[in-house]
């Protein structure tokens, strides 16, 4: 047995969680005491890139573990809680959203300015330009 199964055998709460890196990838086996880790969680584990640290997806939890495997199983360093993110890209929409707005007023204004410059009374007379002609509803 791999020692970093012991844990499985000394300790009730240890609970053995799959998850992959990538999403078409393979399932590996992870071990946590966090009783809240559930399927399609984002969870911290240990690997040998990015930190000694990157992110996988949860396929499976409490999975058996296979004590006679020489495959050493990694700890999840912890659950992602991706919601306070979620919020700042919505905020950032949002924020985006109102700047592009502003620019494309602002330049609809400039263009107005420069392109009419000198003829604001002649373009006000245009029938087209008063905005109390009737829709066309026949």
């Amino acid at each position: 047995m791999d020692n970093s199964k012991i844990v499985f055998l000394i300790n009730d709460q240890a609970r053995a969680i799959e998850a992959k890196y990538e999403e078409h990838g393979t399932s590996e086996v992870f071990k946590t005491m966090d009783p809240s880790v559930k399927l399609n969680d984002l969870v911290v584990v240990q690997s040998g890139t990015r930190h000694m640290m990157t992110v996988a997806k949860v396929t499976a939890v409490d999975v058996d573990v296979n004590f006679d495997s020489s495959t050493p199983i990694k700890w999840i360093v912890q659950r992602v809680n991706s919601a306070g993110f979620d919020a700042i890209l919505a905020s950032e929409a949002e924020a985006i959203s109102a700047v592009q707005a502003a620019e494309l007023r602002r330049k609809k204004a400039e263009l107005r300015k420069n392109m009419f410059a000198d003829h604001e009374d002649s373009i006000a007379k245009l029938s087209l330009t008063d905005r109390t002609i009737d829709a066309v509803t026949e």
